[in-house]
């Protein structure tokens, strides 16, 4: 039971950390409006920010978590991001609040990766996919929760209009959202105390270089090709999710409360029914398929992108919902698809490293480059209300054609798949988890 513990409490982190992300999603009018700021830069604000430097650093602490204490480093990224997160509700200028979304992205950096890793030697290959797919729910419930409470909080704090505070001075409902759900995360920094770090398994050597998880991946190209193309490409729909308060605002005329209730609510239901689904097609698609995990991911972007593309453009708001509902379940399902993926085609000494950068691929197409190039389409276009037709155009520019590559490289995937397995029946010092 003790192992299901640690997931738990990984899973508590992750959705804490996806809280920290999606919070200024429900701030955007704010915020424009405090600073005077177009949308390009809201879309600077929604990915780059977060992106920039979790993209740089992601790939050496990876590699550095593949040597050191998983725990430790998980808890200075949680100190980290959270302090920048209280930082962010100080600041009053544009140039200030990237700063502080830039550091954030350094402090969550190492959270998938040392998670995923820790996780996976917890668990033997025949229990891991589900233990994985547990935590992958990890965005959607913490996104939930960063709609759901985060719009009746920022609703309740709009309604307290700007407060004086000793030493800070005046500060804006926005400026008290970051504060107030920063905070919480050095608690869970100090239950990360209560973890114990696990001897790494499936090791095919004692040491690798920097460099050992560029070369692996690079010389199996085929096999995680079409993973880090079809992942990407849930990651970059996934990325409307920031754009959901002034869509459904502009539109429909929603206020942020409706729109964070409604969100929330779907992240809350649509994002463990795809998580069950996800485990329930993995353990279905693995009695006949060693690839089955990444066929779960296709599974889920045959369900994702095309509700993602259309909801936007729905006539009425009703409508919208229903498919951004489906949307969201097909999303969960993919999300929980690919680092199951990764962790069975990866050996244990270079796994951390391996996560990250598939972590880094994602991020470089997903929040990276879609929240600001649908900002810019938008402001291109002179009319702040075609944000739904841009939606509708990034999704299917990058959704069609994922899905026929990833389908396309199945083949080698599943070849991986059985080579690994073969060579650590075959390795002396590949150790299992009892």
């Amino acid at each position: 039971m003790y192992r299901w513990y640690v997931v738990c409490l990984l899973l508590m982190i992750f959705i804490l950390s996806y809280l920290d992300r999606y919070i200024p999603t429900l701030l955007i009018e704010p915020i424009k409006k405090s600073m005077g700021l177009s949308d390009f830069q809201v879309g600077l604000l929604l990915g780059p920010a977060f992106s920039l430097f979790h993209v740089l650093v992601g790939i050496p602490l990876g590699w550095y978590a593949d040597r050191a204490n998983r725990k430790y480093l998980l808890i200075a990224g949680i100190v980290t991001w959270c302090a920048m997160t209280v930082g962010s509700g100080l600041v009053n200028t544009f140039i200030l609040l990237l700063l502080f979304r830039l550091g954030l992205g350094i402090g969550e950096a190492v959270v998938s990766p040392s998670a995923v890793s820790i996780i996976s030697d917890y668990f033997d290959r025949k229990d891991r996919a589900r233990a994985i797919s547990l935590f992958m729910a990890g965005p959607y419930l913490g996104a939930g929760l960063a709609f759901l409470g985060g719009g009746m909080l920022v609703r309740w704090l709009e309604t307290l209009g700007p407060i004086q505070f000793p030493l800070l001075g005046p500060m804006e409902p926005w400026h008290m959202a970051f504060v107030l759900v920063g905070l919480p995360g050095f608690l869970f920094a100090a239950l990360m105390l209560t973890v114990r770090e696990p001897e790494r398994q499936e090791k095919l050597a004692r040491q690798q270089n920097f460099g050992a998880a560029f070369v692996y991946i690079a010389k199996r190209w085929r096999a995680f090709g079409g993973l880090f193309i079809g992942s990407s490409c849930n990651f970059a729909i996934s990325t409307l999710a920031f754009w959901n308060i002034p869509l459904f605002q502009r539109i429909w005329g929603w206020n942020v409360a409706e729109i964070g209730a409604v969100t929330g609510l779907f992240y809350f239901t649509a994002g463990p029914i795809g998580t069950a689904l996800a485990v329930w097609a993995q353990r279905k698609f693995a009695q006949n398929h060693v690839d089955g995990s990444m066929r779960v991911l296709i599974l889920g972007l045959l369900i994702g992108v095309p509700a993602s593309a259309l909801y936007p453009i729905m006539p009425s708001a009703e409508f919208a919902v229903v498919l951004m509902f489906v949307a969201f379940i097909g999303k969960s399902v993919a999300t929980a698809g690919g680092p199951s993926s990764m962790a069975l085609i990866t050996p244990g000494e270079i796994r951390g490293q391996s996560l990250a950068i598939y972590s880094t691929v994602i991020a470089l197409i997903g929040p990276l480059f879609g929240p600001p190039l649908v900002g810019w389409a938008i402001d291109a276009s002179g009319d702040p209300k075609s944000i739904g037709i841009m939606l509708f155009g990034f999704v299917t520019l990058i959704g069609l054609p994922s899905i026929l590559l990833i389908w396309l490289g199945l083949k080698h995937y599943r070849t991986e798949v059985q080579t690994l397995e073969r060579t650590l029946a075959l390795e002396p010092d590949a150790s299992r988890p009892a």
